[in-house]
C-alpha cells in the first residue's frame, strides 16, 4: 500500500457535507467511476477512512486519498 498522503480541505468538507445530507457522490477508485454513498469519514492510525455503501449495497472502508471525487 502506498504512503498515506492528507485529503485536501476542501475534499474533507465536501465528504461532511454529502454524508450529513444523506446524498450520494460520484467517486474513482481504483481507476473505476462508481457512485457512493458516504454514511462516515474518522481517522485511524493517524489517516482518514471513508466509510460508504457501495453501489452493491455492501458497507465499504477505504483510505481516503485513495478516492478521487469527479467534481
Amino acid at each position: 500500500m502506498s504512503s498515506y498522503q492528507k485529503i485536501s480541505c476542501e475534499d474533507h468538507s465536501i465528504y461532511e457535507l454529502v454524508i450529513m445530507r444523506g446524498y450520494s457522490m460520484q467517486v474513482e477508485i481504483d481507476g473505476k467511476v462508481v457512485r457512493i454513498k458516504p454514511t462516515n469519514i474518522s481517522t485511524k492510525n493517524g489517516a482518514e477512512f471513508l466509510t460508504f455503501t457501495g453501489e452493491d449495497g455492501r458497507i465499504q472502508e477505504i483510505r481516503a486519498d485513495l478516492v478521487d471525487i469527479q467534481k
